[in-house]
């Protein structure tokens, strides 16, 4: 783990380096500073954009994990990712997605913020993690209800 102050220092820098590379490097002009990155415009191309914007993601979070940061802070992170990784995939309203979500700036915050206060409350990303992981299993429910209901159905009209 690089927990030595110089190494983390060199290793925050380099997520910052990647979150800006990705997130905000390119200003649109006539937007009072409005900002995206190639992660926004890698992620036009299909499948391989959304590819490489994920990959990307997964080296920001390992390296915060090696920061020492703790495990729910990086489950978090890789919470981020995923959300971007699958939402990002919709045609269209995922690269829209991805220009606000800015999954590498976001997950660069959370580094600062356990690094600045390492003492600082995990709870916000516990709560974070379990809302994700009950609205993940009420989509699991109504898609299975639904199943069961168009197959009830079908077997209804030839019953």
């Amino acid at each position: 783990m690089s927990r030595e102050p110089t190494d983390r220092s060199r290793a925050l820098g380099e997520i910052e380096f990647l979150a800006w590379l990705l997130d905000n490097s390119i200003p649109v002009p006539g937007t009072g500073g409005r900002r995206f990155g190639i992660d926004a415009l890698v992620g036009f191309m299909p499948v391989v954009g959304d590819l490489f914007g994920g990959v990307m993601s997964l080296i920001v979070v390992w390296r915060g994990s090696r920061m020492g940061l703790p495990r729910i802070v990086v489950v978090r992170m890789l919470v981020n990712a995923a959300v971007d990784l699958v939402v990002g995939a919709i045609p269209l309203v995922g690269d829209a997605f991805d220009l606000w979500f800015k999954v590498n700036d976001r997950n660069l915050r959370l580094i600062r913020r356990h690094l600045e206060r390492p003492d600082a409350s995990t709870r916000s990303d516990w709560l974070v993690v379990l809302a994700l992981v009950v609205v993940v299993a009420l989509l699991l429910l109504a898609i299975g209800w639904l199943i069961v209901s168009v197959i009830a159905a079908v077997i209804g009209l030839f019953g």
